[in-house]
């Protein structure tokens, strides 16, 4: 009998061992299980605000920043002395920009006298606000964005189809001077469809140092610049109806499609858009830039609205972000 009872007490045994082991895999599946914060989750009402002015520029590229067309400014961005906002922005957040002039077509170049707008958008205003919040944790990063607009593509999702969805783009960088300084404007060029010079090849964005004298760098110096993390990180968020559709794109010698890594929600009321556009702060893509808590980078944003599509939007300065970094824009860990 008492073999019978040990026998049976190491079967005991065995089974509570078993049953222990099950319990310690689900606790650490359990643990395992992403604990980050969905941008549902986040209250808004905590986290700073801060209001970015856009502006309409026109037919302004990094090429017109440097000419004579530019007048005195010229020479400031050509030896990159001084950034945009050195120049631009005064007290109290002032903007020394006629944007009103430039989208109904009053506005002229310095030397040329021709317009910077050559196809004014009748009675449509040359600055819109936009409201910019960011959170994170851990893992993700959240950019929640706010701007009065049109709701063309709300009433009427077709506008898809050309291309012409109200949205929000941001071009954002954390190795790249330049980019500090002048912002999206060094990837924004007269050779592009729309611009002055367009000769029909349809280019579409690209950074000025992806080129030189002879014209494309060498695909190994592409891919140092790449691999280095000097491109930039293009983020949009647009409304097909009440969906709002996010897509993921890097900016190096071309505008160029990247693995989607973003998820964006958003609203239409009252006039006003509201959108939050979430990615992890690392997701290990190539395309994608790296951000880390205790540091900084530099967003610029686009605003396209009411069916106007590819140069015609609206444009900011270059702004700073901060992850537990001072910043222009300060973020709210959670």
């Amino acid at each position: 009998m008492k073999t019978t009872v040990v026998n049976i007490n190491r079967l005991t045994l065995a089974a509570a061992m078993a049953e222990m082991g099950y319990l310690l895999v689900a606790l650490v599946c359990i643990l395992c299980i992403s604990t980050a914060l969905s941008a549902a989750e986040i209250d808004w009402t905590k986290v700073e605000t801060k209001t970015i002015k856009t502006f309409y520029p026109g037919v302004a590229s990094w090429d017109f920043m440097r000419e004579q067309d530019h007048g005195t400014g010229a020479a400031p961005v050509k030896t990159m002395k001084k950034g945009c906002v050195d120049c631009h922005v005064g007290e109290n957040d002032a903007y020394d920009i006629k944007a009103d002039e430039i989208i109904s077509g009053a506005h002229q170049m310095s030397k040329s006298k021709t317009p910077l707008e050559p196809e004014p958008i009748a009675g449509a205003k040359g600055f819109i606000e936009v409201k910019a919040q960011v959170a994170y944790d851990a893992e993700q990063i959240h950019i929640r964005f706010q701007w009065a607009g049109s709701g063309a593509s709300v009433a009427d999702p077709a506008l898809a189809a050309n291309e012409q969805i109200d949205r929000i783009s941001v071009q954002f960088a954390n190795k790249i001077q330049s980019f500090n300084n002048y912002g999206c404007y060094i990837t924004c060029h007269n050779d592009q469809e729309g611009m002055p010079d367009d000769r029909g090849g349809k280019t579409k964005l690209y950074t000025y140092y992806s080129r030189g004298k002879d014209g494309l760098q060498a695909k190994d110096k592409l891919d140092g610049y790449k691999a280095n993390g000097q491109f930039i990180d293009l983020w949009e968020a647009g409304f097909v109806g009440k969906e709002v559709k996010a897509e993921d794109m890097y900016i190096l010698e071309d505008r160029i499609e990247d693995n989607n890594d973003l998820t964006a929600t958003g609203s239409f009321e009252n006039g006003v858009y509201t959108v939050v556009i979430s990615r992890k702060l690392a997701s290990g893509d190539a395309g994608d830039i790296a951000l880390a808590d205790g540091a900084a980078f530099t967003i610029g944003i686009a605003i396209h609205d009411n069916k106007n599509s590819g140069r015609k939007h609206y444009t900011s300065f270059p702004h700073a972000v901060g992850l537990g970094a001072a910043a222009e824009i300060n973020a709210q860990k959670f």
